[in-house]
């Protein structure tokens, strides 16, 4: 998906049912997270990925920190636990306006950005660049583009703490949308097949996309980038094989 189709679902999303789309637990689907409850979940997630980040760096200072896809804001109200200002980004409008709602603590704001970059945001505006459950959503020529971004807008010793799936199950398509010459016209198999290979096209059919990318090319970016990878920690979703990158900004690292 391009980014425009990006943010077109995850507003229909946000729309429906915003709490399941970010934390899709199969028994609170329908609006039945409460929300006390949906927030609760953020405090302990934030509190351990911050503990490995000190170990990894225990010379660290983590002042201003940056959510990237903060979505209702759930992460992002937990790192204002540990930080004096917390900054959530996210490409929806929707997420957005819903985690402002939800959120009172003046410490955090919350931006939309809709762009492949992050020219919003000043360099070394941050001292952390925090994300989670959220560059899984987005194709792979935007998270390397992004990667980049992160490493632009941290401070000096700055460390950015992102998971990026290694391995996405390639899954086949539903029976009712595989390719038929049953159907009795050629438009609507053309319509099924067209349904399923591009989602992003049919803004009444909300769908998360997923994408990987392999750790080792991972590694790659970041050495190119002179990035110091201070941690790589497998972390299984599901079906899904994710890795949570732990790296540091490197010095004299040119914007």
């Amino acid at each position: 998906m391009n980014l425009w189709q990006v943010r077109r679902h995850w507003d229909a999303l946000a729309k429906d049912d915003p709490f399941f789309a970010v934390l899709t637990e199969a028994r609170k689907q329908g609006n039945r997270w409460a929300i006390s409850e949906f927030f609760a979940t953020g405090v302990e997630e934030v509190a351990r990925d911050l503990e490995q980040v000190r170990r990894c760096d225990p010379k660290v200072r983590l002042r201003r920190a940056l959510d990237f896809g903060c979505g209702a804001g759930r992460l992002t109200q937990a790192l204002a636990r540990h930080v004096e200002r917390v900054t959530g980004v996210d490409i929806s409008e929707r997420m957005v306006a819903l985690a402002r709602q939800h959120c009172s603590d003046e410490r955090v704001c919350f931006v939309q950005n809709v762009r492949p970059d992050l020219k919003v945001f000043a360099c070394r505006s941050f001292d952390l660049v925090y994300s989670r459950i959220t560059l899984q959503h987005i194709a792979p020529r935007y998270t390397r583009r992004y990667l980049r971004e992160f490493i632009r807008v941290l401070g000096a010793g700055g460390v950015m703490s992102v998971q990026i799936p290694d391995r996405v199950p390639a899954g086949d398509p539903p029976d009712r949308l595989r390719f038929s010459f049953w159907p009795p016209t050629l438009w609507m198999r053309i319509r099924r097949h067209v349904r399923y290979h591009h989602p992003g096209w049919f803004p009444g059919t909300p769908k998360m996309q997923m994408y990987a990318i392999p750790k080792d090319q991972v590694l790659a970016l970041l050495a190119a980038l002179g990035a110091e990878v201070l941690s790589v920690e497998k972390c299984e979703h599901g079906a899904v094989d994710n890795y949570v990158y732990i790296a540091r900004r490197p010095p004299g690292w040119e914007e």
